[in-house]
């Protein structure tokens, strides 16, 4: 007799045959390379998805899949990426912000200030100079028109990205160190639908989601700025793990989620409504250390998470693809069977004949 764990794992892919499935990639900067492997698992085992939602790192991976035709030619556009990064780090220092860092350094250091200086200092001051990030983006700008365009994201699959509100770099950055440390939670991150946007404004969302305070500019959409999604909600990962759009305005009643953090405190229990499957590290994924991690494009370290995505998504959703595919084979079976009925009683010498 079939186990219980068996039974419920048909029931599951039965119902998720009826219902809509939705993909949840987690924010984690260079650890974003996990959800390579994670990606190349589902498309080899024939799993699919009608939605995605991603958080920073997780929302540039989910515009190259959301702009594919496939999820063969998603895994396939999303290896190429990340490997481009592990042979060509996206990290760039901004020219001016750090020109601009060591005049103002020079600015303060000088005792009698000439009215040119003074000028200078005002500006830098008044403009928040640290609000243009220390990171230029275009690299990242470039990636992702390489993979991603209007008119792909129009015929792919619904995408969804959490940004945050950021007025402030300071405080924005000060609301996630209070989060970290568990003092106070960080305001909740806003989600949006990337296609919804105008054609020129769907690049801006995207890179608003990846804008890590400090390092990169934040966006401006609909006249306020934004940045990094995965600082909403801190304490539960509200917008590192953005499963909510999913559910709410994409309809999904399966969600596969995948997390970048050791022990996320994102709890799936917060949804009861929702079937979820997790694909979690079982070992750590932290390599080195939660900053160092971040910004870690190194080639070795890409690899191995990427490596490692994959073996963790075997192990977590392992049975279920395995059940499709049977699954899938007696569909197909079935259906080459009707066809060779069909063909028969559409035959002069068709069953009906011999009665």
């Amino acid at each position: 007799m079939p186990s219980i764990v068996s039974v419920l794992i048909l029931e599951y892919v039965i119902s998720m045959n009826k219902s809509k499935v939705g993909l949840v990639l987690s924010g984690g900067g260079a650890k974003g390379a996990y959800q390579v492997g994670v990606l190349k698992y589902m498309a080899e085992t024939g799993m699919n998805v009608d939605a995605i939602a991603g958080a920073s790192i997780g929302a540039l991976n989910g515009a190259v899949i959301a702009s594919a035709s496939n999820l063969n030619e998603a895994s396939d556009h999303l290896n190429q990426l990340w490997q481009t990064l592990a042979n060509e780090s996206p990290l760039k220092f901004n020219k001016l912000v750090v020109a601009s860092y060591l005049g103002y350094l020079c600015i303060m250091g000088t005792s009698r200030l000439s009215p040119v200086l003074s000028i200078a200092k005002d500006f830098l001051i008044q403009k928040k100079i640290i609000d243009l990030g220390v990171l230029d983006n275009s690299p990242v700008k470039k990636l992702i028109d390489a993979y991603t365009s209007p008119e792909k994201l129009k015929k792919g699959l619904p995408l969804y990205v959490s940004i945050f509100e950021s007025d402030d770099v300071a405080e924005t950055v000060l609301s996630a160190a209070m989060g970290a440390l568990g003092i106070t939670d960080s305001r909740p991150s806003e989600f949006r639908h990337v296609q919804s946007f105008p054609d020129e404004k769907q690049r801006d969302v995207i890179l608003a989601s990846a804008s890590l305070p400090m390092l990169f500019a934040p966006q401006e959409i609909d006249g306020k700025r934004y940045a990094d999604g995965g600082i909403g909600g801190w304490q539960k990962s509200q917008g590192n793990t953005p499963i909510t759009p999913l559910i709410t305005t994409a309809n999904c009643t399966h969600v596969i989620v995948t997390h970048l953090t050791d022990g996320s405190l994102w709890n799936r229990h917060d949804f009861p409504d929702t079937t979820i499957l997790e694909v979690r590290p079982k070992k750590p994924i932290t390599q080195e250390s939660m900053l160092k991690d971040l910004l870690n494009f190194q080639a070795d370290k890409i690899n191995q998470w990427i490596e490692q995505g994959y073996e963790d998504a075997s192990r977590c959703i392992g049975d279920v693809a395995r059940v499709l595919k049977q699954q899938a084979e007696s569909t197909g079976a079935i259906e080459k069977r009707n066809t060779v009925l069909q063909e028969l009683d559409d035959d002069i010498f068709s069953l009906s004949s011999f009665k």
